[in-house]
């Protein structure tokens, strides 16, 4: 608390009169740069940097990035305006003197200061006066050429080149590169102005469809040139004069193709009834006979009441013009009609024909030769057309094709009746032998089927039909009379299938579709006996129907299921096409999430996979409309698909451009890009896929490798530097076991081993972070052990100052003064404070008021940190300097003095 007193000023507790002591400091000295590296208070410090001349310490604090950094660099800026000695440490900060550019100025001008430090002054420069100066007065080539590169103006550059062209041979040539370049830039603006002017031109003659071709011509014309000229700037005014221009003929140009646009639906009406008389007119150039008479006359009267009905153009020479070209083709037409009209009257006679033979053909009734004897006879004598065209060539091979057809049916017809009358007769035969060997059953079934065969058979001849109808009713009293005996039989059989039924019907342990098949085996046996013995089973009939019905009841249910369960399918697999439809019509195509809408359908076509079966009537339908679903959203899918390939095929020949780049961090850069911008929205093939991510991914490796390479040149310069981070440590820590002779002036070098320490950069955080702390580390042992050495001479002169004090103390036998005692206990009691050392109790009231009396200074001024040894030191030293005074208190305060010491020793 009592610290601060009795110091001198710049050491003072309070920051206020530490700061009216900067004055009397020296503006380079110890302590002034003690107070701005280290003083607790940042008012003091920012005070003191503004009497500090010291351009080392300005350039360290001017790194920092608060308020005593921005400081320095101010000061550090007022002071290198007239002082060169630390120019090549101005380089490394060059940042802070672009600020002002008049200082940029003047030391660009001053020969005295670092080549280096001009140089980057100059390259900041925009005076052409003060750049012409130096490049034609200034003793240095370097500088010459550095600001004759700067100059823009053309007349100062003619000018140095007669002037320094001859001395210096490497300005000559920059000189020469300037006014070529000077030439073609202004060969560069008058090709733009005269675009331009051509541009201003346009949309004022009327001609749109030629001018809409010059804009374009133009502008591509400028690109060009723009992009030919890229190191080139562009005057401001000429590229706003050409974009005026084009903004005013595309708005010319619009309103031109609004007004069009306007009349386009009523243009493209009359347009389209002009296109339809063209075909029609190349129809009958071409293929007439693909014509009707009747057609050609309707159409021919619909199409002139449809223009003449139409809404006419507001523009009557336009519609004009339309009628005009109507009329023609109108006029055109009815001339062709009347020519063809006798050819297109034959070939519709000829297409009649070819009909009536072509559904012949098709029909299923029997044929007779004169039927085709008289269609044959009628397309001879139809006349034929005087055109030659594939239609006529195309009916004569239709009809010939028909005739061809039906004679070869009529052929085989006539043999299939002979074959079937010579089976009916071998068959009669048959029966007749069977009867007569009393093989009753088989002509019994040889009579029924060759009765039938013979209705059915209504082309055969009159007397064949006969004779076979009498040898039927010969052998049919013997028939009938067999037929009685085999109904027996017959009813025997039927009653075992009665009890197969029933037992059907009670055996539960049948699977249903076995079940179902043993019933059906069962109807099917009943039916072939009904074939041999119809009409007679109708009792029988009733019972086993009955019994199979109630037996089937059981495959009836499990069926049924089934069949609910084949509805609930296709009630499912409809769905899944409502959703799929519905997704085609309202999905937004140009804004969706390709990769989301392809995961749905991926979805819905597992969906459907995974739905069971349905019935085979529905099967087809449905699927049908599954398929036509998947093929409309299949359209969208595909051109998405074939963009994303696209897109993603330029990405590879991006890729593929990796390898020629020589920047390789700007190569990762863009790989990187490239990997980012690799999306695929919907999938190719896969083999595709696979081929396309190998053209791709490969030149990207190959980046990745030369990165690879490059970190490990990288790791080894890395290294170097850490190397010299480490030997500055070390030779930091050699400091350390010095003597204290030798350390004190090696000592010094302290601020040169931290500027070495942080001129060495990039290094990784985590060593960088090992290096501070240790140099740190030994940075501060080394402050420490000089703190301790100056602790130490200051006590070695206190034992001198001590031994004289004894001296004059020792003289209090004689002559005392009250007044000295006094002084030297307050100032033990300082001491002992400061130091916290205990106080002997005859003086333990006296240091409690004490203390309470200093309680309110120490209140007003601010704790701030001190050297507590220090001040020690500095009031040891003063109760040194006190006179004689009595014996005894001199002993009292010698003892408390040697405890002091002791405590500043430690």
């Amino acid at each position: 608390m009592l610290g601060g007193l009795f110091k001198p000023k710049w050491q003072h507790s309070n920051a206020r009169i530490r700061m009216q002591a900067l004055s009397s400091l020296g503006s380079d000295s110890a302590e002034l740069i003690q107070l701005v590296q280290s003083d607790p208070n940042t008012g003091v410090r920012l005070e003191a940097i503004a009497y500090l001349t010291d351009l080392p310490v300005l350039l360290q604090l001017g790194k920092r990035t608060d308020s005593i950094g921005e400081r320095a660099r101010l000061r550090l800026l007022g002071l290198v305006a007239h002082d060169n000695s630390q120019d090549a440490m101005l380089v490394e900060v060059f940042d802070w003197l672009m600020a002002n550019p008049t200082l940029v100025e003047t030391i660009a001008r001053d020969a005295q200061r670092a080549p280096v430090l001009r140089q980057l002054a100059i390259e900041q420069l925009d005076d052409e006066n003060l750049l012409f100066k130096i490049a034609s007065e200034d003793v240095s080539r370097e500088l010459q050429y550095l600001a004759a590169s700067r100059l823009q103006d053309q007349d100062k550059l003619k000018q140095l080149e007669k002037t320094q062209g001859r001395n210096n041979k490497k300005l000559r040539l920059l000189l020469k590169e300037r006014m070529t370049a000077f030439q073609q830039k202004e060969a560069l603006h008058q090709a733009l102005e005269s675009m331009a002017v051509d541009l201003e031109a346009l949309g004022l003659s009327g001609h749109w469809a030629q001018e809409k071709t010059q804009h374009r011509v133009l502008v591509q014309s400028w690109q060009k040139t723009v992009a030919e000229a890229a190191d080139t700037d562009i005057p401001a005014v000429l590229d706003k004069r050409f974009r005026d221009a084009e903004t005013v003929f595309l708005g010319r140009l619009g309103k031109y193709e609004k007004q069009q646009a306007e009349l386009e639906p009523l243009r493209a009406v009359f347009l389209a009834y002009l296109q339809d008389a063209e075909v029609l007119q190349q129809t009958l150039n071409e293929r007439p006979e693909e014509l009707t008479l009747s057609m050609l006359d309707q159409k021919l009267e619909q199409w002139q009441e449809r223009w003449v009905s139409a809404e006419p153009l507001p523009d009557e020479e336009q519609q004009e013009a339309l009628n005009q070209r109507w009329m023609a083709a109108y006029v055109a037409l009815v001339d062709k009609r009347d020519t063809a009209a006798n050819d297109l009257g034959a070939v519709d006679s000829l297409r009649r024909c070819c009909s009536r033979a072509e559904s012949m053909r098709k029909g299923k009734r029997p044929l007779q030769a004169k039927q085709l004897t008289a269609l044959q006879s009628e397309w001879v004598q139809i006349k034929r057309p005087g055109l030659a065209s594939d239609v006529i060539t195309e009916l004569e091979s239709r009809f010939h094709q028909s005739m061809d057809s039906l004679n070869a049916r009529l052929q085989r017809e006539a043999e299939e009746r002979e074959e079937k009358l010579r089976q009916m007769k071998a068959e009669l035969d048959q029966m007749e032998a069977d009867l007569e060997q009393e093989k009753y059953g088989e002509a019994i079934d040889l009579h029924r089927n060759i009765s039938m065969r013979l209705k059915e058979l209504g082309s055969l001849d009159e007397q064949s039909k006969r004779g076979i109808e009498q040898r039927l009713r010969a052998a049919a009293p013997m028939v009938m009379e067999f037929k009685d005996w085999r109904r027996w039989g017959t009813d025997q059989a039927r009653e075992h299938l009665i009890e197969t039924a029933q037992r059907l019907e009670n055996d539960d342990s049948m699977e249903p579709e076995q079940r179902a098949k043993e019933i059906k085996a069962l109807r099917e046996e009943w039916r072939k006996l009904a074939q041999m013995e119809p009409g007679q089973q109708r009792k029988q009939w009733k019972d086993f129907d009955q019994k199979v019905t109630a037996a089937y009841e059981p495959s009836k249910q499990h069926f049924a299921e089934q069949a609910k369960q084949r509805n609930e399918h296709l009630q499912q697999r409809e769905a899944i096409c409502a959703q799929l439809e519905t997704m085609k019509t309202e999905t937004d195509w140009s804004t969706v999430d390709w990769k989301a809408q392809y995961a749905v359908i991926n979805e819905r076509r597992k969906d459907w996979k995974k739905c069971g079966t349905v019935g085979h009537k529905d099967w087809k339908s449905v699927n049908q409309r599954f398929n036509d679903a998947m093929d409309g959203l299949e359209e969208h899918l595909k051109a998405e698909r074939e963009r994303n390939f696209k897109e993603r095929q330029r990405l590879m020949e991006r890729s593929v451009a990796l390898a020629e780049m020589d920047d390789v961090q700007a190569a990762v850069s863009e790989a990187k890009s490239l990997q980012a911008d690799w999306q695929i929205t919907i999938p190719s093939r896969p083999r595709e896929e696979q081929k396309l991510w190998k053209q791709f991914r490969g030149p990207i490796d190959a980046v990745f490798a030369r990165l690879k390479d490059d970190r490990q040149s990288q790791r080894s310069e890395t290294d170097e530097r850490i190397q010299q981070k480490d030997a500055v440590c070390a030779k930091l820590e050699g400091l350390l076991q010095l003597s204290d002779e030798e350390f004190i002036p090696a000592a010094r070098e302290l601020g040169e081993l931290r500027s070495a320490f942080d001129g060495l950069r990039d290094i990784p955080r985590a060593v960088l972070r090992q290096l501070e702390e240790r140099f740190s580390s030994a940075e501060q042992a080394v402050l420490n052990k000089q703190e301790q050495l100056r602790r130490t001479i200051r006590l070695a002169k206190l034992d001198v100052l001590a031994a004289r004090s004894a001296e004059i103390k020792g003289a209090g036998s004689v002559v005392s003064d009250d007044a000295t005692q006094i002084e030297g206990e307050t100032l033990c009691l300082q001491m002992e404070i400061l130091l916290d050392i205990d106080t002997p109790a005859a003086f333990q009231q006296a240091r409690m008021e004490y203390q309470i009396a200093q309680m309110r200074d120490a209140m007003c001024s601010p704790n701030e940190r001190q050297d507590i040894r220090e001040q020690g030191l500095e009031l040891l030293a003063g109760w040194y300097k006190l006179g004689a005074m009595p014996a005894e208190a001199l002993a009292q305060q010698q003892a408390r003095i040697d405890v002091v010491r002791q405590a500043i020793a430690k």
